[in-house]
């Protein structure tokens, strides 16, 4: 698996809401959501990029070997006009796409799961999706999973 990728609804979608949405579940699960970049062409938002690590930036930029370090990198996109109708294949619904994913992932996926938990309990209306599965959960099923034992297998097959 190369990426984790949040579906949302396009109408309604604000890219900065979605960084905030990033920069609280972050919060809740005890990471922290830094070197953060915008991109913006005038006053029309291109994409974002940051990073969500067990360490604030200070030490995150301090350390020089971030092998044993637990982190991930994230990206938010823009609504594009192909976006519409980019995930029926999966979701049944033409109002989804791919508004923002993660990425070196590093093999750390409890500690994305923990991130994944809380994002979800604010953010119902949205898929989780691995870019090489042919299913998604919702936020209801990885809330359920939240309340079983953690199991690893939750990123290369649905398990609720």
């Amino acid at each position: 698996m190369s990426s984790v990728i949040f579906l949302k609804k396009i109408e309604n979608y604000v890219p900065e809401k979605a960084i905030e949405d990033f920069k609280k579940a972050a919060q809740k699960a005890n990471m922290f959501c830094v070197l953060i970049k915008d991109k913006y062409y005038d006053d029309l938002f291109i994409s974002a990029e940051g990073t969500l690590s067990e360490v604030d930036e200070s030490t995150f930029k301090s350390i020089d070997n971030k092998d044993n370090l637990k982190y991930f990198t994230f990206n938010v996109n823009q609504v594009e006009e192909d976006s519409i109708d980019s995930f029926t294949w999966l979701t049944q619904d033409e109002n989804y796409f791919w508004a923002l994913d993660i990425e070196n992932i590093n093999h750390e996926y409890k500690f994305i799961f923990r991130f994944v938990v809380e994002y979800f309990k604010d953010n119902g209306e949205d898929y989780l999706w691995f870019d090489d599965a042919e299913w998604y959960y919702t936020a209801d099923d990885i809330l359920k999973l939240s309340h079983m034992p953690y199991n690893p297998k939750w990123c290369s097959e649905k398990i609720v």
